[in-house]
């Protein structure tokens, strides 16, 4: 009987701690399966975090190169140059380079068109400045062009108003070109002629200015570059002393329609009225 207590005594402490072993084995279990599940949750958030971040990165990305993009295309709407929307507001018309207006200085552009005359102004500027910015009319131009439509031919022959007269002392210029020097209140000329062209340079006396180095510069300048073929007649009319831009202008006709270009510099002016020959 005592073997048989002994034997159920020893079955009840084994059986005890078979029970108390898997209850540990089982917390244990469950304390890892928590861990691992609280790692999971970490690992996702981290993942989730690192996503967002990504795709946070990529907006700030894709926002950074839209702005860019937008910048660069504001940039272009303004890209059209003061010449190219002049150009686009008279496409029948043909203007002076802007290189040759004032010695290839950046060059601010106005044109406005009454009673059959278009008047272009230009300016010399700072920066790249859009075609008739009204910040312009506070300033005094360098130079204009001007077309104006007559009736007939004749009208248009008379506006032109050609000087020229053979009859002063004779001037070697050059080129088997023959001037004639005069003079008169105050100033002195040199006259000569090119082809359907008269051309003219005035010096003030008071000043005791020459006025043969100026036609000689402008007889050779002329050799090889071409002024526009007028039909009828064209005249050329410089100043040795700089002024405002009336000082120089060069005036043609093509039948009933007359083309006029002044500039404050005489050479440049000569410069602008070839440029329209190319």
């Amino acid at each position: 009987m005592k073997k048989y207590l002994l034997l159920f005594s020893a079955l009840f402490v084994l059986t005890a701690c078979n029970t108390g072993n898997n209850d540990s084995k089982d917390n244990t279990t469950k304390s890892t399966a928590a861990a691992t599940e609280k790692t999971d949750s970490k690992t996702s958030v981290s993942a989730s975090d690192k996503s967002s971040t990504k795709s946070n990165s990529d907006t700030s990305d894709s926002k950074t190169q839209a702005s860019s993009t937008k910048t660069d295309s504001t940039h272009g709407n303004h890209a059209m140059s003061a010449m190219d929307e002049l150009k686009a507001n008279y496409p029948n018309d043909k203007f002076p380079d802007p290189a040759t207006i004032s010695g290839g200085k950046q060059i601010g552009i106005t044109a406005s068109e009454e009673q059959g005359v278009l008047k272009v102004n230009y300016y010399v500027v700072n920066e790249d400045t859009p075609y008739n910015d009204p910040v312009l009319t506070n300033q005094t131009p360098v130079a204009q062009f001007q077309r104006q439509v007559f009736d007939s031919k004749e009208t248009a022959q008379n506006k032109v108003g050609q000087t020229y007269d053979p009859n002063g002392q004779q001037v070697d210029l050059g080129h088997s070109i023959t001037g004639y020097r005069s003079a008169g209140a105050g100033s002195s000329f040199i006259m000569w002629k090119e082809g359907n062209w008269s051309l003219a340079v005035q010096a003030n006396n008071l000043e005791q200015e020459d006025p043969i180095p100026l036609a000689k510069q402008a007889v050779e300048y002329l050799e090889t570059a071409f002024l526009p073929a007028p039909r009828d007649a064209g005249q050329i009319s410089l100043r040795v002393a700089t002024g405002d831009l009336q000082s120089n202008s060069v005036v043609w006709q093509e039948n009933k329609i007359v083309y006029t270009i002044m500039n404050d510099d005489s050479m440049s002016s000569l410069k602008m009225a070839v440029s329209m020959a190319k």
